[in-house]
């Protein structure tokens, strides 16, 4: 009963305000035209390289784009306040569209964004950013400093970055080449290198959590103990290595990164916690990301958005997804029905786009190589077999994707990477489908959408995909990072498998854009680390990986844009820079369709504006504006200096 009424609790506080936010401050501008530049609207939302309409200006009123057309035809349309930007021939594109993000997850390891609000009077905040082992060496002393400097009961919370390009990141997804291919890389917090005994010894006094910038995380007891008191039921995930996650009522498994520092280090500062998010939205807006989608995974998550929104202070767009509790929440069918229909629902920043069960695994049919040379090693393979998928036929998982989708809800945003687990999945949307009375047209109609395209989709699963219209979202970072373990462990075959984006062009299925990585810790941006390997297809080791299903860099602005508008539910207001909707747009130093190739990964975003509210303004372009320079990345990173 004390579970029930602490989960009670949690859904009225999320839900309390769920349709409340009308947008009472909505962050729009006044005119603005901007003029002497590169305008790709990208209003051609077909499945070709054709972008559309190029202008030379575009006029923005009360925050949607009003005209676009010539310097001649636009210009003279300026009044009294108008502000005019001259663009110098630089070029403007739609805002950059992420459908698989979680930007709480990154800020909460973005060093000068929590030192920004926090001192040490309210957390012991320290950064480790140099190799693994480097950061191994000094780890010792940086904790004995901290303790020393920290009062009885104060939390203590070490980052360890993963390099400036991320190199030192575990090769491939989830197991995919772990302690495989590349020697630097490795898990400094994985409870190999450092105990949780180790941390119980040097901070008796202090709850301890180390966390790296990816998804692991290690507690001392202490901090077990903290965080008990918010979620009764923590506890040591079986399944972790060296048993570094937890997880909460293990349905489904949630690992404390998602709301280990918001909802218990937090815990008592909201106002501050409000600011580091809002913050960090900035942040990547300066890599031109103006909307997103993503489980919200915390409550603390939806409250902090939800106060964000209401005050009119959401620096970007947000579809949220439902992932929490459906093992409790979908047996009341009042809940059901609610969280069932809701997608959609929400205001111009904030809206839910549907919700998942749990993380989909890597199993998949492919069968290892003979000659594979990480075949030595067992932990690469045991969660790709079949008979670890987690939506297996008659498996709990499967019962309530049926029980969800049956009641009229839209499965997306869900974390996957085995192509069995698609077919396991796919059958049971389906099924639930049918059994709902739905026609092909009320299916492709839900938009069913299935995240990072790892090793899916097959060429065999192409037509189930296309006649039932489920969405495919990729991470051109799993290109990078996946393709020489995969090429390894399954062969060539499976290696096309791979964020495979020509396959789906090809065949008219949506497909969108994913980074899914704590950017702000590195050297990296939206087009160097995900971006441009849909385009080159060429991994961590300098290879490149099944050619044939690269795409052209026109189809990938595509992908970044009106393609991930589809997958939002909001393609008749965002994704291209047509008259009437949105003005959500960036700036960007050089011609994104006219520099070499490689150069793609040196853009940088000069401006970002959402709602034709400028959120990230560059210094150089401020000046030649008669602006402010804006922007958390400008404020407090690279971005000053750019």
């Amino acid at each position: 009963m004390k579970n029930r009424r602490w989960l009670s609790a949690l859904i009225l506080w999320g839900f309390a305000v769920a349709g409340a936010a009308t947008g009472l401050a909505q962050q729009t501008s006044g005119d603005m035209i901007l003029y002497n530049g590169k305008i790709v609207t990208v209003d051609d939302p077909a499945f070709t390289s054709n972008l559309g309409t190029v202008a030379e200006a575009m006029h923005v009123r009360d925050g949607k784009v009003l005209h676009v057309g010539t310097n001649a035809t636009i210009r003279p349309m300026a009044g009294a306040g108008t502000r005019q930007i001259d663009l110098k021939g630089r070029t403007v594109v739609p805002g950059l569209i992420l459908t698989h993000e979680h930007p709480w997850d990154w800020t909460a390891v973005t060093g000068p964004i929590l030192k920004s609000v926090l001192s040490d009077d309210d957390v012991i905040i320290r950064v480790l950013e140099k190799s693994p082992e480097e950061n191994l060496q000094a780890f010792p002393a940086a904790l004995a400093d901290a303790v020393r400097a920290a009062k009885p009961g104060q939390w203590i919370y070490f980052i360890f970055t993963l390099g400036r390009n991320y190199e030192y990141a575990l090769r491939g997804n989830g197991n995919y080449g772990r302690g495989g291919l590349d020697p630097k890389a490795f898990d400094p917090v994985n409870g190999k290198h450092i105990t949780k005994e180790q941390l119980d010894a040097a901070a008796p006094n202090n709850p301890v959590v180390l966390r790296d910038v990816f998804v692991s995380v290690l507690m001392n007891q202490l901090a077990i103990e903290r965080s008990r008191e918010v979620f009764p039921t923590t506890d040591i995930n079986p399944f972790a290595e060296g048993g570094a996650n937890v997880y909460v009522s293990g349905f489904p498994f949630q690992t404390p990164m998602r709301w280990m520092f918001q909802d218990v280090v937090m815990r008592d500062r909201r106002k501050q916690l409000k600011e580091i998010e809002r913050l960090g939205l900035e942040w990547w807006a300066g890599y031109g990301m103006t909307a997103y989608a993503s489980n919200l995974y915390a409550p603390s998550n939806l409250q902090v958005f939800r106060e964000l929104d209401q005050a009119g202070e959401m620096p970007v767009r947000n579809m949220w997804t439902w992932n929490w509790r459906p093992d409790y929440f979908f047996a009341d069918p009042m809940m059901l029905t609610d969280l069932a229909t809701r997608a959609g629902v929400g205001t111009d920043y904030l809206w839910n786009g549907g919700g998942i069960i749990a993380i989909g695994s890597q199993c998949t049919q492919a069968e290892p190589l003979p000659t594979s040379r990480l075949l030595a090693m067992p932990e690469l393979l045991i969660r790709e077999r079949t008979q670890a998928c987690l939506y297996s036929p008659g498996s709990v998982n499967a019962k309530l994707l049926y029980q969800y989708v049956k009641a009229g809800g839209r499965f997306v945003n869900l974390h996957t990477v085995g192509d069995q687990e698609i077919d396991n999945i796919l059958s049971v949307i389906v099924q639930a489908s049918r059994d709902a009375g739905m026609t092909d047209e009320e299916i492709r109609a839900k938009r069913h959408g299935l995240d990072h395209t790892v090793m899916w989709p097959r060429p065999d699963q192409i037509p189930i995909l296309k006649q039932f219209g489920i969405y495919a979202s990729g991470d051109g970072m799993e290109i990078v990072q996946a393709s020489p373990a995969i090429m390894e462990i399954y062969g060539e075959r499976a290696a096309t498998w791979v964020v495979p984006k020509k396959r789906l062009v090809e065949n008219g299925i949506y497909t969108s854009l994913e980074v899914d990585r704590a950017l702000p810790t590195t050297d990296l941006n939206i087009f160097s680390a995900s971006l441009l390997p849909l385009i080159t297809r060429r991994a961590w080791d300098g290879k490149v990986y099944a050619p044939e299903q690269a795409v052209d860099r026109q189809t990938a602005l595509k992908i970044a844009t009106i393609w991930g508008a589809y997958y939002l539910l909001r393609e008749k207001a965002i994704g291209s820079l047509e008259p009437g909707k949105w003005a959500d747009f960036v700036v960007l130093d050089r011609d994104y369709l006219t520099i070499p190739v490689e150069d793609i990964a040196n853009i940088r975003v000069l401006m970002t504006a959402v709602g034709g509210k400028v959120v990230h303004l560059a210094p150089s372009l401020a000046r030649e504006a008669g602006m402010s320079p804006a922007g958390a990345m400008v404020e407090l990173g690279p971005a000053r200096n750019w």
